[in-house]
């Protein structure tokens, strides 16, 4: 290792003498280059011509324009979110139009499904957002195979002021899996109300029929190590609660861990204005 510095050193040594007049000639030269080339630039350079195509190409000057969305240019187009229309609010019109949708029949080769369940609405509960996702409804719908095993389930935001739906998720339902024995929503709303019955000893309040609802959740829970938990469902609309007005005018939740809970007891998130 001594022996190597000892060489660099020398090296660098020897090659440390006074310029001769020759290099500070070479150097002026290159100088003067620079200049006429910089000077030549600055004065505005003459696009090069590509005969063969007969296209002018400009200079490479940094960072390319953009073609749209500046002064004296066309508006710049907007992602297609995929929008389908909706001739109604009933579960038909809605599976019409989730069929017409672009996912649904690039999905459909992939994955074989043949047929679809009836749709259903889930609602959004306590959402103020100002993200779609969170605060419109949600069409959700499972599909089954040729065997008539369901296999897949489906999730369309719904934007109900504008009648239509957009593409939001797709789930892959495996052989093994429960539900590929039966449509969603996974659990009845008569199941619902009579787990309201039994843990609460509370009907439903008159008039006021159950509804699907999701939310988005305190990320409190979902962290493993904090010590609350939350296994009831409703952070997705593909995994909703069944929200029931009690008989004493209060809200209910009962997911899919089949237990009644109150509203102080669901974990939605907070700080929403």
């Amino acid at each position: 290792m001594s022996r190597n510095r000892s060489r660099a050193y020398s090296w660098q040594a020897s090659h440390s003498t006074r310029p001769s007049k020759f290099t500070y000639a070479t150097v002026l030269g290159v100088m003067v280059l620079l200049v006429g080339v910089l000077m030549w630039h600055a004065n505005g350079a003459v696009p090069a011509t590509n005969t063969a195509a007969g296209v002018a190409t400009a200079p490479y000057r940094g960072k390319p324009l953009s073609w749209c969305g500046s002064v004296n240019q066309p508006e710049c187009p907007t992602v297609d979110p995929g929008w389908v229309t909706l001739n109604s609010n009933l579960p038909d019109a809605a599976s019409i139009a989730i069929a017409r949708a672009r996912e649904f029949k690039s999905l459909q080769s992939r994955y074989g499904y043949t047929a679809l369940d009836l749709p259903t609405l889930v609602h959004a509960f306590g959402a103020h957002t100002g993200i779609g996702y969170y605060d419109d409804d949600h069409w959700v719908v499972s599909v089954r195979n040729a065997s008539g095993r369901e296999c897949g389930i489906f999730d369309f935001v719904y934007d109900r002021a504008n009648h239509r739906i957009r593409f939001s998720s797709f789930g892959l339902i495996l052989p093994q899996d429960p539900r590929s024995t039966k449509p969603f929503p996974y659990i009845s709303p008569a199941s619902a109300m009579a787990e309201l019955q039994s843990e609460r000893k509370l009907a439903p309040l008159s008039g006021a029929q159950p509804e699907l609802v999701f939310f988005p959740i305190d990320p409190r829970y979902r962290d493993p190590s904090s010590p609350v938990k939350w296994f009831g469902g409703g952070e997705a609309p593909d995994d909703p609660t069944w929200l029931i007005v009690g008989s004493d005018g209060q809200s209910y939740f009962v997911g899919h861990d089949m237990r009644v809970h109150s509203l102080q007891e669901v974990p939605i998130a907070v700080g929403q204005p």
